[in-house]
């Protein structure tokens, strides 16, 4: 995730506290992993490349969450938190693997759109429009559940950051679909998948950016 510095977030030494957090990440991980394949599965059966390249966005997303629940269980088993590298080292390790997951996959779904740069079939608006609504949905649940937890949790409030900045991405997916369904603009999918591009490749290199700082 990406490292937040700030004296107003501290560890709680709670150990309710610590298992909240494991729980909340789990939750979390959990509606996340169904969205996937939702976005995946009808992105594919559709033809939505930006159905596709949201999920492959959120497939990054699942990785850094598992980072995060890996790291709220070390804080949790002190026996298991012996290692060489420091809490902070890890998370930028984990952050720099996953800023060059993203640029990979960034550039996949790139390559993709201008070797096969065509307009969605038109039957794509009302699927794209029922993912979309249900991915600000989860994300919105997501965001409600870390909200209070990401005020005293590093770890936690890099989780809360993506999945606001994960609602922005659904929410231009449901404008596009709205364009389709109703205005028949076909060529808005495609538009929609260069946006989300764009955003995980601002989000790959602000990662790369942060965690090259904090290992140097």
């Amino acid at each position: 995730m990406i490292p937040i510095k700030s004296d107003r977030y501290k560890k709680i030494p709670l150990e309710e506290s610590k298992t909240q957090t494991l729980k909340l990440l789990w939750i979390v991980l959990c509606l996340r992993s169904g969205l996937f394949l939702a976005e995946l599965i009808t992105g594919f059966r559709v033809h939505s490349l930006s159905l596709i390249a949201l999920s492959g966005h959120l497939f990054v997303d699942l990785i850094a969450i598992a980072i995060a629940l890996v790291a709220a269980w070390l804080v949790e088993d002190s026996t298991q938190n012996k290692l060489l590298l420091k809490p902070q080292q890890i998370e930028a390790i984990a952050a720099l693997l996953n800023g060059l997951i993203l640029l990979a996959v960034a550039g996949s779904i790139l390559w993709g759109i201008t070797h096969n740069f065509q307009a969605s079939a038109s039957g794509t608006g009302l699927p794209m429009l029922a993912i979309s609504a249900l991915g600000l949905l989860v994300k919105g649940i997501n965001a409600s559940l870390l909200y209070e937890e990401s005020h005293h949790n590093l770890n936690v409030r890099g989780v809360f950051f993506h999945a606001i900045a994960d609602g922005v991405s659904s929410f231009g997916l449901l404008v596009a679909a709205i364009a389709i369904l109703y205005l028949n603009w076909l060529w808005a999918d495609t538009v929609a998948s260069f946006l989300v591009v764009i955003f995980m490749l601002v989000s790959a290199f602000s990662l790369l950016k942060d965690s090259l700082h904090t290992i140097n």
